[in-house]
């Protein structure tokens, strides 16, 4: 039974409550993230900003708003040793009118510059991965994606580096098009988590990369990846199956009797035991687990296990390790949004 509803855990819904959009997009024409690879080490450098400046992300607006000091000087410290092509440099820390030319050709919010003391940057790297984008008539622009943390920007990732990936966030950058902007574009918005309040946009985001499946008889529901169409799902009585044509991407959720009283601890220890390099990881806030390997033939594997009295619940996503950069954030929706039912505990 394939079902698309709205989603029904605690932590998932948390985990959704994580998009904004923009009311005046909503009769956006189409356009694909790659169209604005150019803006991609600015939306990492604004993320990694507005995610370390203060306690919680810090919302950046439009020309009617102000840029946060401690934004600011987020915003420059990071960028010091940020993407060559943002053109930052130390003596922007104490450059005042400096400041206020680079980030008027930036930022529609007004700037309020001063001297920066310098600072590290943060440890590691904090990036955004557009996933969706809408581009208005009227010049506007609005880009949707993740938020994640790992060693360095996706594009500079080696397979180890993807292995380490922490998807953080939903966020939503806003862009108008300015001939006089350095980019070729004005940020006239940034937002993520609790800030992302627009429920139609945060839905219709959803729906465009995740379908939710609920097996009643089995007693599991898990989100899964949009790209696979009805015609490639394959149920039984063990559970549901899908791959691409192309065999570039598969998943599988599966339920099997827990005959010998398996405990998760010793049942993900001795998988991951017995697989090269596997790493384990144990989520007791779910009661889950995780095992991810890569395999001989090119293959990412990840899986996600929950254990009862009764049952042993498997989930599977498996891609081709040079498409990390498309599929890597799936897993992190598989591992939230898989659950068992109440019943199925028993």
């Amino acid at each position: 039974m394939r079902k698309l509803l709205s989603l029904r855990m605690i932590a998932w819904t948390l985990t959704l409550c994580l998009l904004a959009g923009c009311a005046a997009t909503a009769g956006a024409t189409a356009a694909q993230p790659s169209d604005f690879d150019a803006l991609k080490p600015l939306m990492d450098l604004v993320a990694t900003a507005a995610m370390s400046a203060g306690d919680e992300p810090l919302v950046i607006g439009d020309a009617d708003s102000t840029l946060n000091s401690a934004f600011v000087a987020a915003f420059f410290n990071n960028g010091v040793a940020a993407d060559p092509s943002l053109g930052i440099t130390a003596d922007l820390l104490s450059g005042t009118e400096q400041q206020a030319a680079y980030l008027a050709k930036v930022f529609a919010a007004k700037t309020a510059p001063e001297v920066i003391a310098p600072t590290d940057p943060i440890n590691g790297h904090i990036g955004f991965q557009p996933v969706t984008v809408n581009a208005g008539t009227d010049s506007d622009l609005q880009i949707i994606g993740e938020l994640y943390w790992g060693a360095k920007a996706m594009s500079q990732m080696t397979d180890a580096d993807y292995a380490d990936i922490r998807w953080l966030d939903r966020a939503v950058f806003s862009f108008r098009a300015d001939a006089n902007a350095t980019f070729g574009y004005l940020l006239t918005g940034f937002s993520v988590g609790s800030e992302l309040d627009i429920e139609e946009a945060m839905q219709n985001y959803t729906d465009s990369i995740l379908v939710e499946y609920i097996n009643t008889a089995l007693g599991f529901s898990v989100l899964y990846p949009s790209v696979f169409t009805d015609d490639m799902l394959v149920e039984d009585g063990d559970g549901i199956s899908a791959k691409l044509p192309d065999d570039s991407l598969s998943f599988f959720v599966k339920r099997a009797p827990n005959s010998a009283n398996a405990n998760l601890t010793d049942y993900v220890s001795v998988i991951a035991n017995g697989i090269t390099n596997a790493k384990a990881t144990l989520n007791e806030a779910f009661s889950s687990a995780t095992v991810t390997y890569n395999t001989e033939d090119g293959f990412t594997v990840f899986n996600v296990y929950i254990i009862t009295d009764k049952y042993i619940y498997q989930a599977e996503l498996s891609y081709r390790k040079e498409l990390a950069s498309t599929y890597q954030m799936y897993t992190a929706y598989l591992e939230n949004s898989f659950a068992v039912d109440a019943v199925s505990v028993g």
